[in-house]
């Protein structure tokens, strides 16, 4: 893969208090020496600086930039604190239900899995287990036969096989509402307390507001965060951008300029909708080479960068 400018990409971050550590988290220190990693072996430089190289087209191949996706109440609680340390600024590209009393079920589901089973691989085989004991056994078993691994998230070489499996059943067998419903299943047999949960995981208002006047760039990553927004049709999509727009337009200071493609999705659709908005800035979530257009910046996972450290 040829060098070239791209932005490292972050979602959960763990300590020894309230953020739970789960798979792919970071503590502050490893955040503390990844960044002193970039710095060693890049040009980081911050979101404001890359924005305006970006849209100059300056760009240099060496040049690099934090993101941040999700609004995770982990990200302003533990990265912000380093970042401040080195002086950086990021981009923080966020969904908003979260601010209208909505418990995205994204992130819910992620503090389950890591919250009530010793181990994700715990997790899968309950999560199977309550497949082969729903009316959906024989759908899934049908829709497996359609997986290739060695296609499916090949850009993604950090995910497992059953990470894989788990994926490709969630987003291209069950679909959102069957598969909410057998979480929702999982879930209502625990002791897991969804509300109070709740409080923790999302950065609010006043957290957002610190942000953009702190400098740091504040984006796009849709309203509800759909794992599959290509299959949205152009009206679905046009109204999960317009209304990510608007709540985060009340709060910040300055225009929304960029965005971040939830699980790497879009499509035609989803860049028209995002030049009607007149956002032409933007990030997709792998280093693949093809893509031109100013919406499909690269990033690379932090999670291909855990070794180095």
């Amino acid at each position: 893969m040829r060098r070239k400018a791209h932005g490292i990409m972050f979602h959960h971050f763990h300590d020894d208090r309230i953020h739970i550590k789960g798979q792919g988290s970071l503590d502050q220190e490893q955040f503390r020496k990844m960044i002193t990693l970039l710095q060693e072996e890049h040009n980081l430089i911050s979101a404001d600086e890359w924005y305006i190289k970006a849209t100059t087209k300056t760009l240099q191949d060496d040049d690099v930039c934090i993101t941040f996706d999700d609004n995770l109440q982990c990200q302003y609680d533990i990265a912000l604190p380093i970042l401040e340390e080195f002086n950086l600024k990021a981009f923080w590209f966020m969904y908003t239900s979260p601010l209208e009393g909505t418990h995205e079920r994204l992130e819910v589901y992620r503090y389950f899995r890591f919250s009530q089973f010793k181990s994700i691989n715990d997790f899968y085989s309950t999560f199977n287990s309550t497949i082969s004991d729903s009316i959906y056994k024989e759908l899934v078993t049908h829709g497996m036969k359609n997986y290739d691994s060695k296609e499916f998230l090949k850009a993604f070489s950090f995910y497992s096989e059953e990470d894989k499996i788990f994926r490709f059943i969630r987003d291209h067998v069950l679909g959102v509402d069957k598969y909410f419903e057998v979480m929702d299943a999982m879930i209502s047999n625990s002791q897991m307390g969804i509300r109070e949960i709740a409080k923790i995981l999302w950065i609010g208002k006043e957290g957002i507001s610190h942000l953009d006047k702190s400098g740091h760039i504040i984006g796009l990553h849709s309203h509800s965060h759909p794992t599959q927004i290509e299959q949205l049709s152009y009206d679905d999509q046009l109204h999960e951008y317009m209304k990510n727009h608007t709540m985060l337009s009340s709060i910040l200071d300055q225009k929304i300029k960029a965005v971040s493609h939830p699980c790497n999705s879009y499509n035609t659709d989803t860049l028209k909708v995002l030049e009607k908005l007149n956002v032409f800035f933007g990030f997709r979530a792998n280093m693949e080479d093809g893509y031109k257009s100013t919406w499909e910046y690269p990033r690379l996972d932090h999670a291909h960068l855990i070794d180095k450290i």
